[in-house]
């Protein structure tokens, strides 16, 4: 009921929605906010933008930094935010049920599988798998859209039953900058027990001092590029996540993770553990 009651307030108030899509900008492009930049994407006055931003900081949503265009959301604003898409993919999803729009789910097969076959699924390291109707490790059904072969992908309709995938996690250790010293600044015995007690899934690194210490933690890593992305996608699919990051980039990446989180309504959890000298 309460989603139901947002899909109604959002699309059927124009100065709620207007509110949610500053929301949104200021999410996407925080700290630095320039009034005119979102007046000029949203097609409103700027005079029109900065009363609804005097009006988002007094209802507690936003708030304003030292400088000049410094703009953050709030946790308020942050809850408001998520809660207001997920009410809009809701309403999307129920649209999509009765338009019968069909979604095609993505699997590898462990067996031959013929067209309009039920088959059984489980997840593994986040990768939907085929599995025979009677395997007891079974966790879910589909329909078969077309054959495949061991190994060979195929897609699934009309799933039921629930997949179990166990939340990861992601560990994000802040290394000293170059100018810091860099990797020999770095307090190598706290990043092996860092990463023994974490007995990560994958590693990712960003930037020339994280590839110094993974090389000489004589490890290699799994992620490169796109880190935040990669690494909340790896997480919400039931992946431990460790990560070796300088320290300016740490609150970047800290920022990504929240987006992604309150874009896709989840909760990837993550920490963050200093290994300076």
């Amino acid at each position: 009921m309460a989603k139901q009651a947002t899909n109604t307030r959002l699309l059927q108030n124009k100065g709620e929605f207007t509110k949610f899509q500053i929301l949104l900008e200021i999410m996407r492009n925080q700290p630095h906010i320039k009034q005119k930049d979102i007046s000029d994407k949203l097609g409103i006055t700027i005079q029109a933008i900065s009363k609804y931003f005097k009006k988002l900081s007094k209802e507690g949503l936003l708030e304003s930094g030292s400088e000049r265009a410094d703009y953050r959301l709030t946790p308020k604003g942050v809850t408001k935010l998520r809660e207001d898409m997920q009410g809009l993919e809701s309403y999307v999803k129920e649209i999509k049920q009765e338009l019968k729009i069909e979604h095609a789910w993505p699997a590898i097969a462990t067996q031959p599988v013929k067209a309009g076959e039920e088959v059984g699924l489980i997840m593994k390291e986040g990768v939907m798998y085929t599995s025979p109707i009677n395997n007891p490790q079974t966790q879910a059904r589909g329909i078969a859209l077309t054959d495949a072969q061991p190994g060979e992908d195929l897609g699934l309709k009309e799933l039921h039953g629930k997949l179990h995938v166990n939340q990861g996690k992601i560990l994000i250790v802040k290394l000293p900058s170059i100018r810091k010293g860099g990797s020999n600044a770095t307090d190598m015995t706290k990043i092996q027990a860092y990463y023994n007690e974490f007995n990560p899934d994958r590693i990712g690194v960003m930037g020339a001092v994280g590839r110094a210490v993974l090389n000489k933690l004589g490890r290699k890593a799994d992620i490169e590029f796109g880190i935040s992305h990669s690494a909340a996608i790896a997480a919400s699919r039931g992946l431990n996540v460790f990560v070796l990051v300088v320290g300016r980039m740490v609150n970047r990446m800290i920022q990504e993770i929240d987006q992604i989180n309150m874009k896709s309504g989840g909760n990837i959890i993550y920490e963050v553990k200093d290994a300076q000298l």
